[in-house]
């Protein structure tokens, strides 16, 4: 096989790499182990469009040929060899790296994607995207090391508005960018929040997080919360002062649940303040998009104590990172405003252990009367899609020995379920959805502090803080989990990939069974 043979530039090099079944020749012909491939038209309207670019006439049409998948295979390999071998300064082909870069953007943005992982490894290139919280290919890996690098470097030199320093593969950056992409609404501008690091073998990775997916902001009614978790929020909303921490993972909707509570107080008489990292909704009220520089650890808390002499009434933070955030949030609500902020912990109750723990906030300010009111986490996780829910008889034929026993115990600790309501993904999926799971719904657990669990707090008692609290009824992340499994809402093994302690856990019989051999 012979490189040389197909023709190659950027653009063209994109196509072929995204679905590795069809190549252009220098003699106008399309090579193809798949008739069917979307990148047969793809190229063909390409050369339609540029004809004096490829030296050869359109009329009447492009021949396809049928070739086997392994000489596609030994081509492209062949052109990543080359590449490698290639002088840098041949490579730099902005216009196609526009091109190629817009792609993949937009190519993201339909599928619904939240973020973009742009993975550089030593001989190849990877292109992953997170829908609905799975990670999944947007492309078939990439043999090219060049094609990642000149990708990130575009997305960080060319298009970043606000950036750390210019793209360096060895050096960790910061940015963001905006461009008007083709959507599932329409067209229109996007926001994405990127962040480099570097690996090994010069490689690295960049994540671009899509920042203003969202066109309109949902009500508290629809987040996916119970109608008594709403009225806990709108009791907190409705209050003089204090604070409402909102814990969970990066990407469980922290920033969603505060945008809809603050887009229904707005224009109630109270003024509202947000400082963010970066902005995310248009909430209609005086937002603050801080970007911090490298070795600018204090630029956000600049901004916060800034909003000490602006007769703020509520107040929304990003997210908590450090013992100064952190007390610039209690700080705020000792002086008689409504406080949000959201900080990464695993559950409400781990709030505490966390601010006093790691971010060193006195266990006596934690504990002071009135101060800290409302404390949640909440995770997402995918829901079963409709059109190709499987019942329990359905599903059980293909589950596994380990996903039988576990189900069976779980079963046996909820025995007023009704096994008939529970539905679980279809392994296949369906036009509709992705592996039997489309859209994703809200678990939450929430703590409503009073005295008594002011007092746990400042013993750090957090067992016995935990027993007491579902003496009073606490409902966890986990029976909330079970709540929208027997609904049929949710596939209880996906359930079980985000919240720990669904299936019951025998450690007795963990320890023992350590040595046992493979059957």
């Amino acid at each position: 096989m012979n490189a040389e043979q197909v023709l190659q530039t950027d653009t063209l090099k994109t196509l072929y790499f995204t679905t590795q079944d069809t190549v252009l020749m220098a003699d106008g012909t399309l090579q193809t182990c798949d008739f069917d491939s979307p990148v047969v038209g793809d190229i063909k309207r390409l050369v339609k469009a540029n004809p004096e670019q490829f030296g050869f006439d359109f009329e009447p049409d492009l021949l396809v040929r049928f070739t086997p998948r392994s000489h596609i295979a030994q081509y492209l390999n062949d052109i990543g060899q080359e590449m490698e071998a290639a002088p840098s300064t041949t490579l730099l082909q902005q216009s196609e790296t526009a091109t190629r870069a817009k792609r993949v953007l937009e190519q993201a943005v339909l599928k619904g994607s939240s973020d973009i992982h742009i993975e550089l490894f030593k001989h190849h290139t990877r292109v992953e995207v997170r829908v609905d919280g799975r990670m999944i290919e947007l492309m078939k890996p990439i043999g090219e090391y060049e094609y990642g690098e000149l990708l990130i470097g575009y997305l960080f030199n060319e298009l970043c508005e606000d950036k750390d320093d210019d793209f360096h593969v060895g050096t960790i950056n910061n940015g963001r960018l905006s461009l008007v992409l083709d959507t599932p609404e329409g067209k229109r501008e996007t926001q994405w929040r990127l962040a480099y690091i570097p690996a090994k073998d010069k490689g690295g990775q960049c994540t671009l997080r899509w920042s203003n997916k969202e066109t309109s902001i949902p009500t508290l009614d629809n987040i996916g919360w119970e109608v008594g978790h709403v009225r806990v929020m709108r009791d907190f909303m409705n209050s003089a002062s204090g604070i409402c921490l909102i814990a969970g993972q990066t990407s469980s909707g922290k920033t969603t649940t505060i945008a809809a509570a603050l887009s229904e107080m707005k224009r109630q008489g109270r003024s509202i303040n947000t400082v963010e990292d970066p902005v995310e909704f248009d909430l209609g009220v005086i937002q603050t998009s801080v970007t911090a520089k490298q070795g600018q650890d204090n630029h956000f808390n600049t901004y916060t104590k800034a909003l000490l002499r602006h007769d703020v009434d509520i107040e929304s933070h990003g997210e908590v990172r450090d013992e100064l955030g952190a007390m610039n949030v209690c700080r705020k609500g000792e002086t008689g405003q409504i406080m949000f902020s959201t900080l990464h912990t695993s559950s409400a109750l781990g709030i505490a252990h966390t601010l006093n723990e790691q971010m060193h906030v006195p266990s006596a300010l934690l504990a002071a009367p009135d101060l800290m009111k409302l404390w949640i986490y909440q995770t997402l996780v995918r829901t079963v899609c409709p059109h190709c829910a499987l019942s329990l008889e359905q599903a059980k034929p293909a589950w596994t020995e380990t996903q039988t026993t576990r189900f069976a115990v779980w079963l046996g600790s909820n025995p007023s379920l009704n096994p008939d309501t529970l539905r679980f993904r279809h392994p296949d999926g369906c036009p509709q959805c992705i592996a039997g799971e489309k859209g994703r719904t809200t678990l939450v657990e929430m703590v409503v502090l009073d005295d008594e669990d002011r007092a746990f707090i400042l013993a750090r008692d957090y067992l016995t803080w935990l027993t007491a609290l579902k003496a009073k009824g606490f409902k966890s992340v986990v029976d909330h989990a079970n709540l929208k499994i027997s609904r049929g809402e949710v596939d209880i093994f996906s359930a079980a990939g985000r919240v720990d302690g669904l299936f019951p856990k025998d450690t007795t019989a963990v320890y023992q069974g350590l040595w046992e051999e493979e059957a």
